[in-house]
């Protein structure tokens, strides 16, 4: 086989596959309505103009190990976007990564030790060995060059080469290996027969334990951005024999290996928030090791983590259908209207719950109307809800965008839970500075629970139904601003894809995926009921570790 064939054949491969994940192959050149402006998160038209005019910008690039600082340039080649371009080969330099190129397919592979990035020339999708990322904007095949966007260089392959990298578009600077982490340090510490781990944050983060295998236990941390050099554990310790972390977009993990004898775990806050206390304790040498370590009150860490900081037990659920009334939300192509399934499934899943539980449900609404986003967990507390759950759908330019993700409240961290944090916040408030304050002070008690919730909810529904998992993630969404009570936000589908608006728009469908969420909330209550109250020892009284008490 010649290589003119070859290449025919591997360009065919190329556009067969990126037709497959849905993504559009736009061409720089083509140009978007003229009265489509706006924010380039917001605007999905912003990135069909390229503006040809752009002329080289000088940037400013720090090197925090070395205090080196160098200059390079980049071009704002999108009209009317602020987003800073910078071509492959600068981007190389700076990152100190090989390329590999291939004319015929357009397409880039950036080689960065270990790690692989790979893209195509005006196309949003880039593949790395952690999988497929979709760029809220495309790598454009200009002058020459494949030019990768700052969001690129910033979100995906920093965090995946663990190396910290910030961008100022006001000042141009991009600082690589910036000290700006807000997981600074990890200490090990002996108490006898029991081994505490100490990691060390700037401010209070949500976080989630578990035991995956035999020896390991896992601590995800949303929204840290880790100092892998400081959190670690090289030798062994007490009963730990080791500790590594990891940087992930959204939140970091922190690995821990424990002693065989361990058998059982718990967690709690510390210092003010600002400390996350992992504990081991070591089994009774007249039983037998535990296969997996497990939580406090003997449960078992397959059923899910137990909060123990503050014992919930669920008893009543409070069901938020989305938007209603003249907020019809998303709309889909074929005119199915979010509003109607959010209520739909709300009231599916209330029956469900009520032939399936002894749990008492209530829905903020139950019928087609309007209430402000601060109403709705005003009636979550009135009603003395031990669980808030937001139902809506997604929405999407692209058609090919589908799967299932589940948002718990913090500050977004992500371009992508911003769009939705926007999209979702807009027939309301959009909560600001004071008003987080308050949801520190609030739904913070509430964060390690509302994460597990998640995580629940996220991990069974993808899996009973076979949906894409779009992950756990966090963002500032105000109609969770207030619930005195673990809270998240489920988007159950993309009304703009054309398969999902016609199964969410279906009345069986609707019901399954109520059963869906139901056997999660009640897989949730179970993990929830097996730590009994006898059983759990007051945040304050724990130990007298000076745990954090949030009252």
């Amino acid at each position: 086989m010649n290589s003119i064939l070859k290449s025919m054949i591997l360009s065919v491969l190329t556009v067969a596959v990126l037709s497959t994940v849905g993504i559009a192959v736009v061409s720089a050149q083509d140009s978007a309505p003229a009265d489509v402006k706006g924010d380039l998160y917001l605007d999905p038209m912003a990135f069909l103009t390229v503006d040809k005019s752009a002329g080289d910008l000088p940037l400013t690039v720090h090197y925090q190990a070395t205090d080196e600082t160098r200059m390079i340039e980049g071009r704002l080649l999108l009209t009317d976007s602020q987003e800073m371009y910078l071509p492959s080969a600068t981007v190389a330099t700076v990152l100190k990564a090989a390329r590999f190129w291939e004319g015929s397919l357009r397409r880039l592979t950036l080689k960065i030790g270990s790690r692989d990035f790979v893209m195509t020339g005006n196309t949003r999708l880039v593949i790395t060995d952690q999988g497929q990322a979709l760029l809220p904007i495309p790598v454009l095949d200009y002058a020459g060059d494949l030019w990768l966007p700052m969001t690129l260089v910033e979100k995906i392959i920093g965090p995946q080469i663990q190396e910290r990298v910030a961008w100022d578009p006001v000042s141009r600077k991009m600082e690589l290996g910036s000290a700006e982490y807000n997981v600074t340090g990890l200490k090990v510490e002996r108490l006898g027969r029991s081994t505490a781990v100490h990691i060390q944050c700037t401010s209070p983060l949500g976080y989630r334990a578990s035991s995956p295998e035999q020896g390991t236990i896992e601590i995800k941390i949303y929204g840290a951005s880790v100092n892998a050099g400081r959190v670690v554990q090289s030798g062994r310790r007490g009963l730990v024999v080791g500790a590594r972390s990891a940087q992930f977009s959204d939140y970091a993990l922190i690995t821990v290996r424990v002693d065989e004898l361990v058998g059982h775990y718990r967690t709690y806050t510390a210092n003010q928030g600002n400390e996350i206390v992992l504990v081991l304790e070591e089994e009774q040498v007249t039983a037998m090791p535990s296969p997996v370590p497990h939580g406090r009150a003997n449960v078992n860490i397959d059923q899910g983590l137990v909060d123990m900081t503050h014992a919930i037990r669920v008893r009543t659920v409070v069901i938020d259908p989305g938007h209603g009334g003249h907020d019809a939300g998303a709309v889909g192509g074929q005119g199915i209207l979010e509003k109607n399934v959010n209520l739909g499934v709300a009231r599916e899943l209330q029956r469900y719950l009520h032939r399936e539980s002894d749990l008492k449900v209530v829905l903020t609404r139950d019928k087609d109307e309007y209430l402000e986003l601060a109403d709705r967990a005003e009636i979550a507390n009135r009603n003395n809800g031990d669980l808030f759950i937001s139902l809506h759908c997604n929405s999407w330019f692209n058609d090919g965008a589908k799967g299932f993700e589940t948002f718990f409240l913090a500050p977004a961290k992500s371009d992508w839970a911003k769009s939705v944090e926007a999209a979702e916040n807009s027939s309301g408030q959009e909560p600001g500075d004071v008003e987080f304050i308050v949801w520190e002070l609030v739904q913070n008690r509430f964060i390690s629970s509302s994460s597990q919730l998640a995580e629940v909810m996220q991990k069974d529904v993808c899996n009973d139904l076979d949906l894409e998992n779009r992950g756990v993630r966090q963002a500032g969404f105000r109609v969770l601003v207030g619930a005195y009570m673990p809270a998240v936000l489920v988007e159950m589908g993309f009304l703009t894809h054309p398969d999902s608006e016609e199964n969410l728009g279906s009345l069986s469908y609707q019901r399954n995926l109520a059963r869906a969420l139901g056997d999660a909330v009640l897989e949730y209550s179970r993990q929830m009921a097996a730590t009994t109250p006898e059983e759990i020892i007051p945040a304050d009284e724990d130990d007298n570790a000076g745990e954090d008490d949030d009252e």
